[in-house]
């Protein structure tokens, strides 16, 4: 979008951010679903494996036998595979390296943090700081595509330089707007569709583990004798707490209910100011909020 948007009063797109931001947030994307597909495949072909076996203690020939240390096997290699390309290791780079962009753009576009009104010369300054954000990134193993016209302030758009020249309230407005509301409403969604995605999971596992604690009483009184369910039944239970641990669903409720708290303080303070004596410590305080880092620190004692 060009610059007579923004003057007509509109907010940033994707296209307005810095170019580097989109490259990660895609990436970040892409290495989340792969993350989260090797884990789902990895449990559905144990399972499997688990079903083949309980099915060769009674069929003749030795086929699913064979069949059954195929697939566990497979999970093996799946998962010396998933350790070798750590798609989970390379998401969670991508995703910091894009948030700290966004983040960037947003305070130097709002005024905020250190790209308060009276900094000086705020595009050397901001160069400076993104190149020290993710040095840190490059030394955990983030693989930075830039070649060296990128780099540094060359990350400032267009149409981040119009919306910092904007008179206060205008900047005030939008960025309350935009991206303190956006992240609101994010946050207040993933929050409840985790939370009835944590409910769904437990009570699966809740169904699955009743249903082998049956299997072995039966088993126990001589019903059911020739198949042993309760196996079946604990590693369908275990899958199901596994994928709960690594989709984090009940740590990240609790982190995104108290983030959601909390911007929504934030969002009638910052509404309310009319000067901007303390609007970059404001603003650097909802960037601080937002950031990845702090979801995971929070996550911590949700677990």
């Amino acid at each position: 979008m060009g610059s007579a948007e923004h003057q007509a009063g509109g907010g940033p797109t994707d296209t307005d951010l810095p170019p580097h931001f989109v490259v990660n947030d895609r990436l970040a994307l892409e290495r989340q679903s792969e993350s989260f597909n090797s884990v789902r495949v990895q449990l559905v072909v144990l399972l499997l494996a688990t079903v083949v076996a309980m099915l060769a203690e009674h069929l003749p020939g030795h086929a699913m036998s064979a069949l059954a240390a195929v697939l566990y096997a497979l999970t093996i290699a799946l998962g010396l595979c998933d350790s070798w390309r750590r798609p989970r290791a390379h998401w969670q780079a991508h995703r910091a390296a894009a948030e700290i962009l966004r983040s960037a753009a947003w305070q130097y576009m709002a005024h905020g943090g250190p790209y308060h009104a009276a900094a000086v010369e705020p595009e050397a300054l901001f160069g400076r700081r993104l190149e020290e954000r993710l040095r840190e990134l490059r030394r955990v193993g983030w693989q930075d595509v830039r070649d060296d016209a990128q780099l540094g302030s060359w990350q400032i758009t267009d149409g981040m330089r119009a919306i910092r020249s904007r008179p206060f309230v205008e900047r005030r407005d939008l960025y309350v707007r935009e991206r303190l509301r956006g992240q609101l409403d994010w946050y207040r969604d993933r929050a409840a569709r985790t939370r009835r995605a944590a409910a769904r999971w437990s009570a699966l596992t809740a169904v699955l583990t009743l249903c082998a604690l049956v299997a072995a009483v039966l088993r126990a009184f001589g019903v059911l004798q020739h198949w042993d369910l309760t196996g079946l039944l604990s590693a369908a239970a275990a899958a199901g707490v596994a994928w709960q641990e690594a989709r984090r669903h009940r740590p990240l409720t609790y982190a995104y209910k108290l983030i959601e708290r909390d911007l929504t303080v934030l969002e009638g303070r910052l509404g309310a100011m009319t000067a901007q004596g303390e609007w970059a410590e404001a603003v650097a305080e909802v960037e601080r909020i937002v950031s990845p880092q702090h979801t995971d620190w929070l996550a911590r004692f949700g677990s």
